[in-house]
């Protein structure tokens, strides 16, 4: 009887253990992004310099969670203000955003899952390269643009923490 008592009271333990545990999503805010979201673990951030087709030097800002070689989840922001297309419609600088994403990552079999040209346009799609699948949501808020993507290695599906992922995304006036 002691073992079955013993027994119930472990399970019921692990049981009300799973409901009272923190969840170990870890929010990651920059105020000079404008820009919160929630990753699956704490984020490396770092920076690096690039510049505009009409040559303007700006900042890509970068947070990267990779738990593991097979895993990366990143968000990357850019100010556009020193080049911002002025002279195109949103719908179509998201979809010159998105082709410019996968073509640098070598990525094919691109299909657009949703493009939002509200208040806070974006454009999200998933994409495969030869080891790799991923999932994007770009956004172009206020001259801003985020990244919200995932990578993993080849597999059959992307994981559910992708879409976590991206639609943790708020963008901070």
């Amino acid at each position: 009887m002691k073992r079955y008592f013993f027994a119930v009271m472990l399970s019921t333990t692990a049981f009300l253990l799973s409901f009272s545990c923190p969840d170990s999503w870890f929010k990651y805010t920059t105020t000079q992004g404008h820009c919160a979201i929630s990753f699956p673990g704490k984020p490396e951030e770092s920076t690096d310099t690039s510049r505009s087709d009409n040559g303007t030097p700006f900042q890509i800002h970068l947070a990267t969670y990779a738990p593991n070689d097979n895993d990366v989840y990143m968000l990357g922001w850019i100010n556009m203000n020193g080049f911002y297309p002025e002279d195109i419609t949103m719908q179509k600088i998201l979809e010159n955003s998105r082709d410019g994403a996968t073509n640098s990552l070598g990525a094919t079999d691109v299909k657009t899952i949703k493009t939002n040209l509200g208040n806070e346009p974006y454009i999200e799609f998933s994409f495969e390269g030869k080891d790799f699948v991923g999932k994007d949501r770009i956004y172009v808020i206020n001259k801003f643009q985020y990244s919200v993507i995932t990578l993993f290695a080849k597999r059959t599906i992307i994981p559910q923490d992708a879409d976590k992922f991206i639609t943790s995304f708020k963008y901070i006036k």
